[in-house]
């Protein structure tokens, strides 16, 4: 009924919408009050996923054709509903957590085309999510921030925005990653972060190459390389491995020589360490099925500088231990100039990967 109803919504005139819209979305959100003003319990009657769902359905429907220059419809509509929705929600922080269908859809399918009303729209979402993240550290909101610049990031006037609101997002997750075991303990925290973090690599990398909070991403994400959760690694190795591929991507484009340089100042202060870390990861920490991802971001650093890479890879093996803890020889000095070898001339990623399966054999 929700989806119907807002498909001939969207056939009104843009006068009319509005008004009808918010009536249409009132329902929902008088159920999401009473819901969010009980007492938490087990029951099913307690769940706001339902007139949260639906209000996505309403808005995933309501696509009318608005002109440059005119006010959408929808616009005050989902400032009502946002603000009453988390303003309520925040207390409560499963509630807070399930919050993210209604403004997830919102940002994903709305889909305008007016380059005003998707400023405005990013411009609304980003701080109250924000706020209710400070208050409530639910990774969601790190994947709702990954939605906005995923659908705004190529729009220049947003992407100001989008860097603030990374930049206010990252205050608390870093706090929450710096408790003991922190990596450990919020895998999900770790995996919606790196995800957010490589959509602004593939929307907009000079916007996040010159920012502050470059470097301090980073940083986390060679600390997290060692986190055995699969889908946490994964989304910190995807990061990486597409970091550093936008020194070498689309040499063609204006902005090549920029990103260039931006990469080789980030590699220049952490590339040494990035390869100490994959190295000690690979021997000591990761099961086998991480190696191919492991192999893609080393990969990629050599296509960056190579005679930059054999020599941190060199002074990495001199840090590997040679000897088991009661004496026996773990490694010997063949075995590393071997892996040096195979890995500095080798001409596809696969054969880094080889060579990393053997390697590491001998550390298990």
């Amino acid at each position: 009924v929700p989806a119907g109803t807002a498909l001939v919504l969207a056939r009104l005139p843009l006068e009319k919408i509005s008004e009808c819209l918010s009536e249409l979305c009132a329902v929902q959100v008088l159920a999401l009050k009473k819901l969010l003003s009980q007492e938490p319990s087990n029951g099913l009657s307690s769940d706001p996923t339902v007139p949260l769902d639906r209000l996505a359905v309403i808005f995933r429907h309501t696509n009318p054709i608005v002109e440059n220059g005119q006010v959408h419809p929808c616009q005050k509509v989902i400032q009502e509903v946002r603000s009453e929705g988390q303003h309520r929600a925040a207390p409560r922080s499963r509630a807070a957590g399930l919050g993210c269908p209604c403004p997830g859809g919102t940002g994903r399918e709305l889909g305008v085309g007016s380059g005003q009303m998707r400023w405005r729209l990013s411009a609304l979402l980003s701080p109250q999510m924000v706020n209710v993240y400070r208050e409530h550290q639910h990774s969601c909101f790190l994947y709702l921030g990954s939605i906005l610049v995923d659908e705004y990031g190529m729009e220049e006037g947003c992407r100001q925005g989008l860097l603030d609101m990374l930049q206010a997002l990252c205050i608390p997750t870093f706090q929450l990653l710096e408790q003991p075991n922190g990596l450990q303990n919020h895998p999900d925290t770790v995996d919606d972060l790196f995800r957010l973090a490589a959509r602004f690599i593939q929307r907009s990398p000079v916007t996040l190459l010159r920012s502050q909070v470059m470097i301090p991403i980073l940083q986390w994400a060679i600390a997290a390389t060692t986190l055995d959760h699969r889908d946490a690694n994964c989304s910190v190795m995807k990061f990486l491995r597409d970091l550093i591929h936008t020194g070498v991507a689309n040499d063609h484009e204006e902005d090549f020589e920029v990103r260039k340089e931006l990469i080789n100042q980030v590699m220049t202060q952490l590339g040494q360490q990035l390869v100490n870390q994959l190295l000690q990861t690979c021997c000591f920490c990761l099961p086998p099925y991480t190696l191919p991802d492991v192999a893609e971001v080393l990969w990629e650093i050599m296509q960056i500088d190579r005679p930059t890479f054999c020599r941190w890879l060199e002074n990495s093996l001199k840090g590997l231990p040679k000897e088991t803890t009661g004496g026996a020889i773990q490694v010997t000095h063949k075995q590393l100039t071997d892996f040096h070898k195979q890995v500095t001339s080798a001409e596809e990623c696969k054969q880094v990967c080889w060579a990393l399966r053997d390697f590491t054999r001998l550390f298990r």
